[in-house]
């Protein structure tokens, strides 16, 4: 006889995922994806900031060793006309409240096209000036004249552009070897002023950095020829 009894029904064994494991798994997925891009993004920024500041500074020490071989360059002649309150070789350096000026007679004057009636000496001069499109940033600016005449620096054909853009504040100091102090002034067109140039000039250049931290940079230059150059040529 045959038994009534159903036959089992065969097990069938599942080989996907449940939803909730679905569920973890892309959480987990989304955690890790987003500390990946975290840790990806600070890097970046980071590198970002690093190569900020390096140009920064890379501008700041370019500046100033312009400066100072300029400077270094500079010289008073012994063939001037001390009636006039102009005259063609000088150094005036004034304090200011964020960038102090300086303004004088140099050799370092370089010619770049020939056949211009161009020397090489010239009138430099540094001072400070607010950025035309944002009143707020103050500029380092470099003017230099294409030859030396017995004007006013400002009313002689030059150039003048920007040496070293958002600077903090420029001071420039001045040694007097005879004196043996420091001068925050110079003035060789004076009847009552310096009638030889400084021996050293130091510059102090501060800016601020990818922190918003104010950072100093300062060099020294040595002039040359302190006292007044006395050349006529030979006339043969």
């Amino acid at each position: 006889m045959r038994s009534s009894r159903p036959h089992p029904r065969p097990r069938l064994e599942s080989s996907g995922f449940t939803l909730i494991e679905v569920m973890l798994a892309l959480a987990i997925l989304a955690f890790v994806t987003t500390i990946m891009w975290g840790s990806f993004n600070q890097t970046i920024t980071n590198k970002r900031a690093i190569e900020t500041a390096q140009e920064r500074t890379h501008t700041v020490r370019v500046a100033l060793m312009r400066m100072a071989r300029e400077i270094e360059m500079g010289y008073l002649s012994a063939s001037e006309n001390t009636a006039l309150s102009d005259r063609r070789t000088f150094l005036i350096g004034s304090a200011r409240g964020d960038v102090d000026e300086l303004s004088f007679s140099t050799f370092a004057h370089q010619r770049l096209r020939a056949g211009l009636a161009e020397g090489d000496t010239s009138v430099i001069s540094y001072f400070g000036e607010r950025d035309p499109d944002d009143r707020r940033v103050l500029n380092l600016m470099r003017r230099e004249t294409r030859r030396l005449q017995a004007e006013s620096p400002s009313s002689i054909i030059g150039e003048a552009y920007v040496l070293c853009p958002d600077v903090s504040r420029v001071k420039i100091s001045y040694y007097d070897h005879k004196l043996k102090e420091w001068e925050t002034d110079w003035s060789t067109l004076n009847a009552s002023g310096q009638q030889y140039l400084p021996a050293h000039i130091r510059i102090t250049l501060t800016v601020i950095d990818e922190r918003g931290r104010e950072v100093s940079y300062s060099t020294d230059a040595r002039i040359q020829m302190t006292e007044k150059v006395d050349y006529k040529p030979v006339k043969q």
